[in-house]
């Protein structure tokens, strides 16, 4: 078992103007099933359009509001929602209200999550 607090491992923030702060939860080398992560995407921030590798990946609203832009689509996320993205889906992430919107994310398998360590530390 692995119990891990937001808070208490290492926090990254994306490499873009406005761009969301990490913190991987279950990494990689904890399971090689699933990789969870909480991020907080400040207001008026935001994550240009992305892909995630080879992980499917479920976003997962704990406050805030998202606004997902895929293709030509846009859906706002709110607490009591999720959205599921499919491998080689391209998305776009922005708050738009005037607080940062927390999230927890699930990718599977946790190979995108590695990923994030490339973002610098804060």
């Amino acid at each position: 078992m692995h119990v891990a607090t937001v808070g208490t491992t290492p926090l990254r923030r994306a490499p873009v103007p406005g761009g969301p702060t990490a913190e991987v939860l279950i990494a990689p080398g904890i399971s090689d099933q699933v990789a969870v992560i909480h991020m907080e995407i400040p207001a008026g921030g935001r994550l240009p359009e992305h892909a995630h590798g080879a992980s499917q990946v479920v976003l997962i609203p704990l406050s805030g509001s998202v606004d997902l832009h895929h293709g030509d689509d846009q859906h706002t996320l709110l607490l009591g929602s999720a959205a599921h993205l499919d491998t080689g889906e391209r998305i776009g992430l922005a708050n738009r209200g005037p607080v940062p919107a927390s999230l927890m994310v699930v990718v599977s398998p946790p190979d995108f999550a590695a990923h994030l360590a490339a973002w610098p530390a804060l």
